[in-house]
């Protein structure tokens, strides 16, 4: 759910890729999304340390310390919730109208309708638009 926080209260403990945010296999996203997940939080962890390197004098308690980690894995969660959903609801209409029988009408309609938007380049889009990382 999208109201849902990826991380501990601290931010010492978080999720991503499906535990954070499973997706439909009809856009073969779930591994990326998880991929494109690791590299944003690396990012965030690897300035936590860059900062701390540079000014070790403002990191020294445990209280500061968990909430710069806290800081950063919200900034972690912002940047990629809104990607990650958006992604999965295309899934999911993507499966459900891949899915639909019926041959005198969800079929007929799915494919007049995938080959209308393949036609405007909107498959393209969507497509393109999953598989192009947004870190």
């Amino acid at each position: 759910e999208y109201t849902k926080s990826w991380s501990s209260e601290s931010g010492r403990c978080v999720i991503l890729g499906d535990a954070a945010h499973a997706m439909a296999p009809f856009l073969g996203q779930g591994a990326n999304q998880a991929l494109q997940d690791s590299y944003t939080l690396a990012k965030s962890i690897a300035k936590i340390n860059r900062d701390a390197s540079i000014r070790p004098e403002g990191l020294d308690s445990l209280q500061s310390q968990t909430k710069r980690i806290k800081q950063e894995i919200d900034r972690y969660e912002a940047k990629r919730k809104f990607r990650t959903t958006l992604i999965g609801a295309k899934a999911g209409i993507l499966g459900y109208l891949e899915t639909l029988t019926g041959k005198s009408s969800g079929m007929k309609f799915r494919d007049t309708l995938f080959s209308t938007l393949g036609k405007l380049g909107v498959v393209d889009a969507v497509f393109k638009d999953g598989a192009t990382p947004k870190v």
